[in-house]
């Protein structure tokens, strides 16, 4: 079984300190409106390490002295006492600002996961604490065009406290938890691009722009983002039907791997990749993950 904790923190594009076009995160909760929030700093290297943070549910008022606010590593592992356990997978979840939301935006596998906040000096997060650790090599920031995982909210889902767990507070397995499931496998089988460690997979603004004016001109790309994702839905349904009709049993990946369908026939796996266009098709664009694979 894996060991899993849901964090909830605010919206940012690369999570490295604020700079330009991702001053601060977005949402996250009351501190995030006033200040730059922690969590700005979760995927910024330092010594191979990365250090995360996002804002627990502060404690009964009597014990916020010296421990404002805990995790509870008792929910993550029954009976635990420590106040730190390793190996943990740490799914990072925001509010998706411009659609609505909330999305897996990033996660950390082999973690260690702190009881109380630990104290930094490290200047260049800004001496901000941490509840989380992770090797730069287990962290992984899913670029924004890709945060297509939506996790459910409200009650029995993630609800308004920034921290969900996979136990009850005593000790027994939630019920009806498939989306922890399902958000487990996500992370665990996710092999697109990773903008933790390649960061140029987030391209600011005005390169974006450039970019987006050179695949037009050359393969009919469509810069509306509403528009670009009803004509991938309009071709994954047309594609799917079709390789349905030819029995080729189609399983969708394009959520975790640089393909879009997996499919089987006469022993042989086959990788679709879906192409979606309102152009001839005469040239399409290729990711390169997807020319790597293809490859």
């Amino acid at each position: 079984m894996t060991r899993v904790l849901f964090a909830r923190i605010g919206w940012m594009r690369w999570y490295r300190g604020p700079q330009q076009d991702d001053e601060k995160p977005i949402g996250g909760g009351e501190y995030n409106r006033q200040s730059v929030g922690h969590e700005a700093f979760n995927f910024l290297p330092l010594d191979g390490k990365m250090l995360g943070y996002f804002q627990p549910r502060l404690q009964p008022r009597k014990s916020r002295k010296q421990h404002p606010s805990t995790i509870k590593l008792e929910r993550i592992e029954r009976n635990f006492k420590g106040n730190r356990l390793t190996d943990v997978l740490v799914i990072f979840v925001a509010t998706d600002p411009k659609h609505g939301g909330q999305r897996i935006v990033a996660w950390y596998k082999g973690a260690t996961v702190y009881r109380y906040k630990q104290f930094s000096n490290d200047a260049r997060r800004n001496s901000f604490g941490y509840f989380l650790t992770a090797t730069v090599k287990n962290a992984t920031l899913v670029p924004e065009d890709r945060r297509e995982f939506t996790v459910p909210s409200g009650e029995g889902a993630f609800g308004r406290s920034n921290v969900c767990y996979e136990l009850e507070p005593d000790g027994s397995p939630k019920e009806d938890t498939q989306w922890m499931k399902d958000a487990v496998e996500y992370a665990l089988s996710y092999e697109l691009e990773n903008a933790a460690q390649e960061p140029g997979t987030e391209m600011d603004a005005a390169i974006a722009d450039a970019v987006s004016i050179t695949i037009d001109q050359a393969a009919g790309f469509q810069s509306n983002p509403r528009i670009r994702k009803a004509i991938e839905k309009y071709a994954m349904d047309r594609a799917e039907k079709h390789l349905r009709k030819l029995h080729y049993n189609p399983q969708d990946r394009h959520k975790t791997k640089p393909y879009d369908f997996l499919c089987f026939a006469r022993g042989a796996e086959l990788y679709v990749e879906v192409k979606g266009t309102q152009e001839n098709g005469k040239a399409i664009s290729l990711t390169p993950n997807e020319a790597d694979h293809a490859l």
